[in-house]
């Protein structure tokens, strides 16, 4: 609840958006419905309107890379890997547009179902129904696409 209270309370002081980095994909599909401002998305599920990820992480790099501009003239570049960057940052691009990307492996942070329904009750006591039908959407998505890659999952029946 607390996310969802401190990013309301960011959006009415005047942020033009919202950072929601490390939080389970059930909260941040709660803020974001709950809010008027778009949020972004860091190790925070797909229901985000936004995803970023530190490019040097994304990358797998050990350490900055300079820019040439700034590279000092006794610098010997050994590799060219501009190349290789945009495709990375195209691939990711990509797959966050088609929706392919965060999935639940790269969703990590869950709440247990006692603490989920508690922050279903407590977005409807605030009168956030649409934050809780949202929360409740993505929780529902979570599960099913989780279960689905999880080997010995136990499969849906209706």
């Amino acid at each position: 609840m607390k996310v969802v209270e401190t990013a309301m309370a960011l959006q009415d002081a005047g942020c033009f958006s919202v950072v929601l980095e490390c939080v389970p994909a059930p909260v941040a599909a709660a803020a974001t419905s709950a809010l008027q401002i778009p949020t972004i998305g860091i190790g925070a599920g797909p229901f985000c309107s936004g995803q970023v990820l530190v490019y040097h992480d994304l990358l797998g790099m050990l350490q900055h890379p300079h820019h040439a501009k700034v590279t000092p003239k006794f610098c010997k570049q050994y590799a060219r890997i501009g190349d290789v960057i945009n495709k990375a940052l195209l691939e990711y691009k990509e797959e966050v547009t088609n929706g392919s990307f965060p999935g639940p492996s790269h969703s990590p942070y869950k709440m247990n179902a006692d603490d989920v329904n508690g922050f279903f009750k407590e977005l409807e006591k605030l009168g956030l129904d649409k934050a809780a039908s949202a929360a409740t959407a993505a929780a529902e998505k979570m599960d099913t696409a989780h279960n689905a890659q999880t080997p010995g999952s136990p499969k849906e029946t209706k």
